[in-house]
């Protein structure tokens, strides 16, 4: 977080100093494209998405929100059906409806973990042994790079108006270590009951490749600030799980033993709920130089 804390401060500071070279060096020179000449662009704001997929596409999902199994569990937790984000944008406008933008989304996300730290494996004396995994729900965070590219109405003067956009990224997702409300069908002898638990995830990133399709209204309120609302439409590819399934890469899914690496599973899984994330919302304040 301070990594892209400081990254918008550097470039803040890049864009304003921009600015006032220009202001000095061509004062008397009007520019004819953008909004009242205005070149560079600066976008702060949050954004929200509902986890209505995941209800219906995740088995694990649906299970924790309606199996009598976890009936407990939900009177302890509470369900969140909604993730959030804050973002932060720097542009350069290109042409009069045209604006070349990178862009910086925070995310804050939750899931279900189902059977985390499974085992089946056979004893020295070749007995099948099964040990059932924990099962809850958790949170991570993830972080996207997006370079857009802005494409105005023909009504429009960039970087205002109705905004059709393009951009491809990639996002970091790490799941949070931290201390839970989980159930433990190994250990706990009431169906479904409850317990706190410490639980730590590898400090390794889950890779997303992303690519987004939104619709950006911008509207004035003066020379140099506009309010945005956008919806957004986005697909985020899981490498690693493609490369694994698809192209045949071998990322160490399961040890010597045969039993899995919950760390390589963990990432996979947590992929695969970004995949599921197609829509969201966002809104924020609009800076124009």
């Amino acid at each position: 977080m301070s990594k892209l804390i400081t990254t918008l401060i550097v470039g803040i500071l890049f864009l304003s100093a921009a600015h006032s070279y220009g202001q000095t060096t061509s004062a008397k020179k009007k520019s004819t494209i953008g909004f009242y000449g205005k070149r560079f662009v600066m976008q702060f704001g949050g954004g929200i998405h509902h986890n209505t997929l995941l209800k219906f596409a995740s088995s694990y999902e649906r299970d924790m929100r309606n199996s009598t199994y976890y009936e407990k569990y939900r009177s302890e937790t509470k369900s969140d059906q909604f993730n959030y984000s804050v973002y932060g944008n720097l542009g350069v406008v290109i042409g009069k409806r045209t604006t070349f933008s990178v862009d910086f989304n925070y995310y804050f996300g939750n899931m279900v973990l189902r059977g985390y730290g499974g085992k089946e494996f056979y004893d020295n004396l070749g007995n099948y042994t099964s040990i059932a995994g924990i099962d809850g729900r958790i949170s991570y965070n993830t972080i996207r790079i997006m370079p857009r590219i802005e494409i105005g109405s023909r009504s429009s003067s960039a970087p205002v108006g109705l905004v059709n956009v393009l951009g491809i990224g990639v996002e970091m997702s790490k799941a949070k270590s931290g201390r839970y409300i989980m159930v433990d069908p190994q250990y706990i002898s009431a169906i479904g009951n409850p317990y706190e638990k410490n639980m730590t995830f590898v400090d390794e990133f889950a890779f997303n490749l992303t690519v987004q399709y939104g619709l950006e209204y911008r509207l004035p309120i003066t020379k140099n600030i506009a309010w945005n609302f956008g919806g957004y439409l986005h697909l985020n590819l899981p490498i690693s799980v493609i490369a694994n399934e698809f192209i045949g890469l071998d990322f160490g899914d399961y040890d010597p033993y045969g039993n899995k690496n919950w760390d390589r599973e963990m990432k996979d899984r947590l992929s695969l709920t970004r995949l599921q994330n197609l829509f969201s919302l966002r809104t924020g304040l609009v800076i124009m130089l």
